[in-house]
């Protein structure tokens, strides 16, 4: 890939001395394999020049780690490292971005012929401070990274950091206006993948908090099953509770309190026809 380098190192000169954490998407909360957030003085990382901090390492001896978990991505490292030659696909930093809009397209497409699944308009300049909590039931929790969802003693319901200039996102933040948006009212039925969709809103304001919106359809669980909801779509009831003014948090723990078997009740406004077909 023009976007990666290859690392080749040999198993047999001991340690590397590289500390990794999940690299974990900021689009679409998919793992993508191990974060270098750290190396030892005087290892041999760092005394060869192999790694630098913030790189991802995205395949090992050809094995993408993709959706791999992180024990996976770990244990697949230490079974490479018991071989002479090690070959890696290391992501520099600064091709991040580019890397996991790559990795995410495929996920909007309904089938071979590239029909786009969602209506997302092309990017814009806005850079808003956005915050993402992921509603599946899988782990996805970086090392390190704390604050609301503590709150919510969720271990399914991982915070994401993200970047606050994402193409991806800024469309939805001129969605706000509830004229001639189109209600929908839409029943979930939660299974062992959770819900299986992502969040985004606004950082509170003066004026409260602001409206939430589906950031993305993930490739499990009830909405993929379903097939209505949609990205871009504004959430405006919880089993008939209106969430207006209520936080991302709140919401978070309404959806999280629904057992497995149980069926969410979900109002959501679409605008259809303020945006054109997002091309990917």
């Amino acid at each position: 890939s023009e976007m990666t380098k290859i690392v080749e190192i040999s198993g047999e000169g001991g340690p590397l001395g590289i500390h990794v954490v999940p690299f974990i998407s900021s689009l679409s909360g998919r793992m993508l394999g191990l974060l270098i957030r750290g190396i030892e003085e005087n290892s041999r990382s760092r005394r060869d020049g192999l790694f630098h901090e913030n790189e991802g390492i995205v395949k090992i001896n050809r094995v993408d780690l993709t959706d791999k978990t992180f024990a996976q991505a770990q244990d697949i490292f230490r079974q490479a490292m018991k071989f002479q030659n090690v070959v890696l696909e290391v992501l520099p930093p600064y091709n991040r971005d580019q890397y996991e809009k790559s990795v995410i397209a495929p996920l909007f497409l309904d089938n071979e012929e590239g029909v786009p699944k969602t209506k997302i308009p092309p990017p814009v300049h806005p850079k808003p401070t956005l915050k993402t909590i992921k509603l599946s039931g899988t782990m996805g929790l970086e090392a390190g990274v704390q604050a609301a969802l503590q709150q919510a003693k969720s271990p399914n319901l991982p915070r994401l950091c993200r970047k606050p200039s994402s193409p991806s996102l800024s469309p939805l933040l001129g969605f706000g206006n509830k004229r001639n948006a189109k209600k929908i009212k839409i029943d979930l039925k939660k299974g062992p993948e959770g819900l299986g969709f992502t969040v985004v809103t606004r950082d509170s304001s003066v004026h409260g908090p602001g409206p939430i919106f589906v950031k993305n359809i993930l490739p499990k669980g009830a909405a993929v099953k379903d097939g209505r909801l949609q990205s871009g779509d504004r959430i405006l009831e919880v089993n008939g509770l209106d969430i207006t003014g209520r936080t991302q948090e709140e919401l978070v723990a309404m959806l999280r309190s629904t057992k497995q078997g149980e069926t969410v009740s979900l109002l959501v406004a679409r605008q259809e026809d303020a945006f054109l077909p997002r091309e990917l």
